[in-house]
């Protein structure tokens, strides 16, 4: 079973349904976002994944349903995971928030408790249905998520897990995707379980890009400030330490299918 697959959106079902043949004929994992509502994607989604072919991992609607609005959209999340589970997804990935936090030192304490006491609501749904949610990393440095996941830890927070996002970090925080990969080594080594997105990125902002344009931007090499591997060698060495994590990449649709048969073709070891 290859580890490594692509994320899809529940709209458009003519543009889902190639994806979907694709992910099932060629044994690739699945993450669905469920941000549209679009009854015949929806269907099409159950019909085709629900007799667990590949591994299927789900997105909250990050604009509605993120760790930092819990205490007041749980119901949504509860919705979200009922939706999930009748296509046989095995857990979901949440956002931290829509929209960067607090810096300030002074609110970091309050801060904390108040994601930490949501991700308590979301152990709770997640135990009744027997699912888990992975947080990502999205506006904040690593830091920030080393003390999340002391909490969580503490906590005794068994089915809230890690979802590392490579563009997210690269734009969003100081730290190296080495440090990353430590700090994630370091969290495996204390039970909680990974789940990656890929793509690539020139640093300025979260463009989603294949390899295909990054070749084109000229952004394959090494930045020389967050990626000393460059694309696609950052996706083998993450496939090397990580090998039963499931990766995703978070790419256009229409370049999703070349993307995983150019890294194929660079002969990439963790991946072909």
């Amino acid at each position: 079973m290859h580890n490594f697959g692509f994320k899809v959106v529940d709209r458009s079902p003519s543009v889902l349904g190639p994806l979907l043949d694709y992910a099932i004929a060629h044994q690739r994992p699945v993450e669905v976002g469920l941000y549209y509502d679009d009854p015949s994607a929806r269907h099409l989604l159950q019909q085709r994944l629900a007799s667990g072919l590949v591994p299927v991992s789900a997105h909250t609607n990050h604009e509605r349903c993120h760790a930092f609005n819990l205490h007041r959209s749980v119901d949504l999340l509860d919705a979200h995971i009922l939706q999930a589970r009748a296509f046989g997804s095995a857990y979901s990935v949440l956002h931290a928030a829509n929209l960067p936090l607090t810096q300030r030192v002074s609110k970091q304490a309050p801060l904390m408790a108040l994601l930490l006491d949501n991700l308590e609501r979301a152990e709770v749904l997640c135990a009744k249905h027997d699912y888990r949610l992975h947080l990502e990393n999205v506006y904040h440095p690593l830091g920030f998520y080393r003390e999340l996941f002391d909490g969580i830890l503490d906590r005794g927070l068994s089915r809230i897990h890690f979802c590392f996002d490579i563009g997210h970090a690269k734009v969003w925080s100081g730290e190296t995707l080495d440090d990353w990969l430590a700090f994630m080594e370091e969290l495996v080594t204390q039970g909680i379980r990974l789940h990656f997105h890929l793509h690539a990125n020139g640093g300025l902002t979260d463009e989603h890009l294949s390899l295909a344009e990054a070749k084109t931007l000229g952004i394959c090499g090494p930045d020389g400030y967050f990626n000393a591997y460059g694309y696609p060698e950052a996706y083998r060495i993450i496939g090397q330490r990580f090998p039963s994590a499931v990766k995703v990449f978070e790419v256009k649709p229409e370049q999703a299918i070349a993307n995983i048969e150019a890294l194929a073709a660079a002969r990439v070891p963790a991946v072909t």
